[in-house]
């Protein structure tokens, strides 16, 4: 592989700074800094799209009838709509509840980053990679899909 020491050193240097409480007390600096690792890990669709996290929602298409919906999780709840302008209080848009996966549950990455995020003292990143790898109901269709796989099917 082309560059593989480089990317190899790059990704020690990533390491290091989330090891760095002063870079990682800030949570989106946390994620980006992850996210950068997962990017030189290999980690495919994650490494670029892990930013979502501090977003705190996806767009994705449901798997079934192709409507876009925004999987949020943070500051304005933790749902699926249809409509991009949730945050409005004025807003009659069908809101959705997502399904969070229970952590003793999760396997393969969705085990390494809530690990990780937990051992580095993120809990609040933690608690959203459960709605990130869980599930969630299309406010279209009413089709239930894994956030996960819409995510990676839409920018994998």
């Amino acid at each position: 592989m082309t560059y593989a020491s480089q990317i190899s050193d790059l990704a020690q240097l990533t390491e290091e700074a989330l090891q760095d409480p002063g870079l990682t007390d800030n949570p989106t600096t946390y994620v980006d800094l992850l996210g950068t690792l997962l990017s030189f890990q290999g980690v495919e669709v994650w490494g670029e799209q892990f930013d979502g996290l501090n977003d705190e929602e996806y767009e994705v298409p449901c798997p079934t009838c192709d409507t876009e919906n925004f999987i949020v999780f943070g500051e304005y709840g933790f749902f699926s709509t249809t409509d991009s302008m949730y945050m409005r209080t004025s807003t009659s848009a069908r809101q959705v509840p997502l399904r969070p996966q229970a952590p003793a549950s999760f396997e393969g990455l969705a085990q390494k980053l809530h690990s990780r995020a937990l051992t580095d003292g993120q809990p609040d990143i933690a608690r959203k990679l459960t709605y990130v790898f869980g599930s969630a109901q299309c406010a279209e269709c009413d089709a239930v899909f894994s956030v996960e796989e819409a995510i990676v099917a839409q920018w994998g």
